[in-house]
């Protein structure tokens, strides 16, 4: 007698055909938490921030510090890396993407109340450009010759680069030495004094500023104020920085004319505040000749009387900041590994910073690899690039080492979305075109016993973001004019399932362990609402029997009642969302009414409020399917047998399960008492 129970249920392996499938494998597996083995349906997302942003959120991360949480929000491709020091309490952070790379802290992040992170500094500190004058006058002692340089230093203790070296000058040991011609801190600021348009070609300008001090190509910078050619007001990416004719070059294509006036800002100012100089001079030693701390001076201060003996000198610093220069202005995807090496990538080339000094980056450090960069990501003290080839790995502890070089994987593995990068316990995942990658102890494709390389092209993997949480793989994709969400989890039964989700942007918080999306210029922690429940889909693999049957009886197990903490939570959820609702209605903030709204904002017919949560978790729809027909559906409510057409025979077989209640098992069979028989 044919009979089938399913249990265990798991998800979809889209390289089989459905008849090739496990029994408790799934055709459909959509909005299903299949994690526990029975079927279950997924929490829906639970509101926690709606910045004020514009466009999408394409990236985001949480801050906190002593309780107070805040969310910083960006509508470009940005890497966050939180500060490697200890007991980091100012809870800093350095990201890229975002114009040039840039660092902030809570204080600084969420000063007023406009979009998150308020406030920034360019990351590292721009090095003096004066060489110092240096005269040397009076004294009686022995005679002696020095070399002085001086360096800039921020409020948070970081070091520039020297300045050039002043000219050797000769003096006595106990003279005076007047050191002069000391640049003061670089500017945020400044006025225009010319424009000239389609210069140096056609669509750009060139613009002549009253100083470009501490101005790099492809940094940000807003101009206001002008007059005549208005298109110039606003936010500008350098092209090119000239220091001898104090010229920037700006993407710009105007039909206006120049009429005078205006004003330059940096986006991301020098952290000038509270700024000093470190004056250093030549000592010789048993070794050589030695850079030795002298003074500490104003930033405003440009001149210094140095009458230090050289036995006070000789206990001095010797200048640690020879090589520390600034990362450059097109530097991505900022990580920072377990030993306190910053990195990340321009074009073909790795670079890392000094140890705990993410604002120092030295030229010797970086590394070039014979293809374009997509991505890098952490993992432990090892550095994984992936590119537009083969991926590569780098390992070491100091960064003027990191593993001697790179290690170039053998196959080539083509990373298709930056985005969707994701670390996880045993290594790093990202799309390829074979599939997703998985690259830790070893490295191979890790989605090959569920999709051929066609079935993975079909998900559009260059169109994945993605990050993982407890070790599996959530990840957004495009497929035609919608969005979408799918699960990978290796580890367990789901193995691949889908999810009807639209997301912009999402993040796994590596502090909590919690995964958030966006969507909607909203964010949501995933599954947050714990009182509402999604309606899932699973369609089970096609039964094929020989000869033809009638199943002509079910039974389904399932829990039809909320747990007392399940109603108390849809209960929560009921209330809060008719109190917003209600909010919005009484506030006039509906755009002047329901369904009432900007074309674009909203869905067709759509409004701010929010869909009422159902109080109950009761609905179970189940569907049996022949030869491509509907043969019955049933509304279960409860775990009893239940009879099933008969009249026919059919050597096929697949069912549907949709609903919001969890599923134990099911069983098909020819009669009652075959039931008891599964």
């Amino acid at each position: 007698m044919a009979a089938f129970r399913i249990a265990g249920f798991s998800g979809l392996v889209p390289r089989l055909a459905k008849h090739l499938l496990s029994s408790n494998q799934a055709q459909t597996a959509t909005n299903c938490n299949l994690a526990g083995g029975d079927l279950r349906p997924r929490n829906a997302a639970l509101l926690v921030f709606s910045p004020q942003i514009d466009g999408e959120i394409r990236s985001m991360f949480r801050i906190e510090k002593d309780g107070n949480e805040k969310w910083l929000a960006w509508s470009r491709d940005v890497d966050v890396a939180r500060s490697p020091v200890a007991g980091n309490t100012p809870q800093r952070f350095y990201y890229t993407g975002d114009g040039e790379p840039r660092t902030s802290d809570f204080e600084m992040a969420t000063a007023g109340s406009g979009i998150y992170p308020s406030t920034c500094y360019v990351l590292g500190v721009t090095p003096p450009v004066n060489e110092p004058l240096v005269m040397a006058s009076g004294g009686s002692g022995a005679a002696t010759s020095r070399a002085y340089v001086y360096t800039f230093v921020t409020q948070w203790g970081e070091e520039s680069q020297p300045s050039p070296v002043s000219i050797v000058t000769n003096g006595k040991i106990d003279a005076t030495w007047m050191i002069s011609n000391l640049d003061a801190a670089p500017p945020n600021s400044g006025a225009i004094i010319a424009v000239f348009k389609n210069s140096p070609v056609a669509g750009q300008a060139e613009i002549s500023l009253d100083t470009v001090f501490g101005l790099r190509a492809d940094e940000e910078i807003r101009f206001e104020s002008v007059s005549g050619m208005t298109d110039l007001n606003g936010l500008f990416t350098l092209i090119s920085v000239d220091p001898i004719t104090k010229k920037v070059v700006i993407s710009l294509s105007t039909d206006q004319l120049y009429a005078g006036g205006g004003e330059w800002k940096r986006q991301a100012p020098h952290n000038t505040g509270g700024m000093n100089k470190r004056i250093y001079r030549t000592l010789a030693t048993s070794s050589g000749s030695e850079y030795r701390y002298v003074a500490t001076l104003s930033a405003v201060t440009k001149s210094y009387s140095d009458t230090v003996p050289d036995t006070v000198v000789a206990l001095g610093e010797v200048l640690p900041s020879t090589n520390w220069e600034m990362s450059p202005a097109n530097m991505r995807g900022i990580v920072m590994l377990a030993n306190g090496i910053a990195a990340g990538f321009t074009g073909n080339e790795v670079l890392f910073s000094e140890l705990f000094k993410p604002y120092a980056w030295p030229t010797s450090y970086r590394q070039i690899y014979d293809q374009e960069i997509v991505a890098i990501a952490a993992m432990g003290t090892t550095l994984v690039g992936m590119t537009k080839g083969n991926p590569f790995t780098i390992t070491g502890v100091e960064p003027a080492t990191m593993g001697g070089g790179m290690e170039k994987l053998g196959v080539a593995w083509p990373c298709m979305s930056k985005r969707g990068v994701a670390n996880f316990a045993f290594g790093v995942g990202y799309p390829a075109p074979q599939g997703m990658v998985m690259i830790g102890t070893s490295s191979d494709i890790v989605t090959k016993d569920l999709f051929t390389q066609k079935e993975w092209s079909e998900l559009n993997p260059d169109t994945f973001i993605a990050t993982s949480a407890d070790n599996r793989y959530y990840c957004g994709y495009l497929a035609g004019d919608s969005s979408l969400m799918f699960v990978i989890d290796k580890a367990e039964n789901a193995s691949f399932s889908k999810i009807n989700q639209n997301i912009s942007c999402i993040w796994t918080d590596p502090i909590t362990g919690k995964l958030y999306i966006a969507t909607n210029k909203k964010i949501y922690e995933w599954e947050g609402d714990t009182g509402t429940k999604l309606f899932y889909e699973w369609k089970s693999k096609r039964f094929v029997t020989a000869p033809p049957v009638n199943y002509g009886a079910g039974k389904i197990d399932a829990d039809f009642e909320m747990t007392e903490e399940e109603r108390a939570a849809a209960q929560s959820s009921y209330n809060e969302t008719i109190a917003a609702n209600q909010t919005l209605i009484s506030s006039y903030s509906m755009n002047d009414g329901l369904a009432d709204t900007c074309l674009g904002e909203y869905e067709i017919g759509g409004d701010a409020t929010q869909d009422i949560p159902l109080l109950s978790m009761d609905s179970l729809q189940f569907q049996l399917w022949s030869d491509g027909a509907l043969k019955f559906a049933k509304q279960v409510r409860n775990s009893r047998a239940f009879r099933l057409p008969g009249g026919y025979k059919a050597d096929n077989v697949e069912f549907v399960l949709s609903g919001n209640v969890k599923v134990n098992s099911v069983v098909l069979a020819e009669t009652m008492d075959g039931l008891k028989q599964a």
